[in-house]
């Protein structure tokens, strides 16, 4: 690394120190539950399966015919009135579609659309982009439609690498699972309906212990987001702590489930190399995990007005112009990029010289450079 890195680096730094801002959402919202409210579209919902989840939640039904528009609040008020609320509906789309990256990035896995948004409040989310038009989460309640199409995937004919469906593209499939029940029925659905399908649920929850007794035979992947101290305390509202998550992964792999981590995004700031490698330390304190993708914080262009409009004191708002243009997307020049890659991958190295490490969706010439795979990729959602 060179001598002047901190230096130029100066405008993709920023300091982690808890702020008035953070303690506010701590304080005030940590204690509430993710969901206060259950709404319910008339006439386009599973009545059975929604009054199913409101007597489990011990909430009542809000019913609408349409879904209420929102106005134009800010801050706390904006997020409360978003990510307060579940909303259930059935799915008309598919539910299981071929994720394609933009620029070719990532490999073509498949995505299973159980929910749309998320009830975190991670200042970093992508979903707040994704959904600007449908700004509330969404749990899609028409599963016999789900179930058909799980099946019907299962008997396809794609490589065995493809066969591995994401629930979490588009959601934390785990972070209502104490309102939905949802994954309790699914995990044993796929142990007992498919053959050659897993499920990949990717969650920044501990939200499960409701799973540890399910006769999951082996078709269900858990993969842990996990960050450092300081990024969650400072970026990710309302989730569970890193170790509370590795804490909840070493329950899942002791019940037999395969376990994954992921390591995203990795954010550039005063302390950064020490607590990554710290954090390293602490998942194999609990942990061996399958694999573990690496990615940077690659937030799209459009999505820092609704970084604005929601955490208008975001301290990620202050490094997005030291971030180069990459297509669609704003990244750390590439030496950083390296930098931070490689002091990741050397800590996990310590441990485990064998470990299977990838990059999500990271440009070829940084894999070449960090001499990781680029046949047979060890990535999250592939198996």
């Amino acid at each position: 690394m060179p001598k002047n890195y901190l230096y130029k680096a100066n405008k993709m730094i920023f300091n982690m120190e808890i702020g008035e801002q953070v303690a506010t959402y701590e304080n005030k919202e940590q204690r509430q539950p993710l969901v206060s409210e259950l709404w319910a579209i008339s006439g386009k919902c599973n009545e059975f399966t929604s009054k199913k989840i409101a007597k489990k939640a011990d909430l009542p039904i809000k019913w609408f015919d349409k879904v209420p528009s929102f106005d134009g609040k800010r801050g706390i008020k904006k997020l409360q009135a978003e990510r307060g609320i579940l909303l259930l509906r059935n799915r008309t789309s598919p539910f299981v579609e071929q994720f394609q990256h933009p620029i070719g990035r990532c490999a073509k896995f498949y995505k299973l659309t159980a929910y749309n948004n998320c009830n975190f409040w991670c200042e970093y989310c992508y979903l707040y982009l994704t959904f600007r038009n449908m700004p509330i989460s969404t749990h899609f309640v028409n599963y016999e439609k789900m179930f058909k199409e799980i099946i019907s995937f299962d008997r396809s004919d794609i490589p065995d690498m493809l066969r591995v469906l994401n629930l979490g593209e588009l959601c934390d499939p785990l972070a209502v699972e104490d309102i939905t029940g949802f994954a309790e029925e699914l995990i044993p659905f796929a142990a007992k309906e498919t053959y050659k399908t897993k499920l990949l649920f990717l969650t920044k929850s501990d939200n499960i212990d409701s799973l540890l007794n399910l006769d999951h035979g082996g078709r269900s992947i858990m993969s842990f987001s996990v960050n450092t101290d300081k990024v969650y305390q400072q970026l990710e509202h309302r989730t569970a702590s890193p170790e509370a998550r590795l804490m909840a992964a070493k329950k899942l792999q002791d019940a037999g489930y395969e376990i994954r981590l992921r390591i995203d995004p990795v954010i550039l700031y005063s302390t950064w190399k020490k607590d990554y490698v710290d954090l390293v330390e602490k998942i194999f304190v609990y942990v061996k995990p399958e694999r573990i993708t690496i990615g940077e914080y690659r937030p799209s262009k459009g999505l820092v007005s609704h970084i604005s409009s929601r955490f208008p004191d975001s301290p990620l708002l202050k490094i997005n112009s030291g971030l180069i243009s990459d297509g669609t997307k704003l990244r750390y020049p590439d030496e950083y990029r390296l930098a931070m890659f490689k002091t990741i991958i050397d800590a996990i190295m310590k441990h485990d010289k064998k470990a299977k490490i990838s990059l999500c969706k990271e440009d070829i010439k940084i894999w070449k450079s960090l001499n990781l795979p680029i046949n047979g990729l060890y990535c999250n959602c592939l198996e």
